[in-house]
């Protein structure tokens, strides 16, 4: 039996919804920098959710879709902040969706090893 079209228009579009990674809660201060006609710019915010592949977090100032940034957050228990490339995926007003760029396998564990007892988010 074949699909028809708006069969497989409602399962792409509900595959597009799955995540690739879990998301966890959390409350982190957020710095995220971005290069500017005048220089860089450091913004404060929130990170309010972590994954393996990136973070959401609130920032006062509205970024655009595809602006490749520098996130930096201090996770408990590790010495030094952690400073990782990413790019923004989404924005919704003042929440912004971050893809990392270019993870060492040490930041990624470092991340999941923190992430691990987290709340999930649904």
């Amino acid at each position: 039996m074949t699909k028809s079209r708006s069969q497989l228009d409602t399962s792409s579009k509900q595959g597009r919804q799955r995540r690739r990674f879990t998301r966890h809660r959390t409350d982190l201060p957020l710095t995220v920098t971005v290069l500017r006609q005048d220089g860089y710019v450091r913004l404060q915010g929130r990170c309010h959710e972590v994954a393996e592949a990136g973070l959401g977090g609130v920032i006062s100032t509205a970024l655009v879709s595809g602006e490749v940034v520098s996130l930096e957050f201090s996770i408990p228990d590790v010495s030094r902040p952690l400073v990782l490339r990413a790019v923004v995926r989404h924005r919704a007003s003042f929440v912004h969706g971050f893809e990392f760029i270019g993870l060492s396998p040490e930041q990624r564990e470092c991340i999941l090893t923190f992430a691990r007892p987290l709340p999930l988010v649904p």
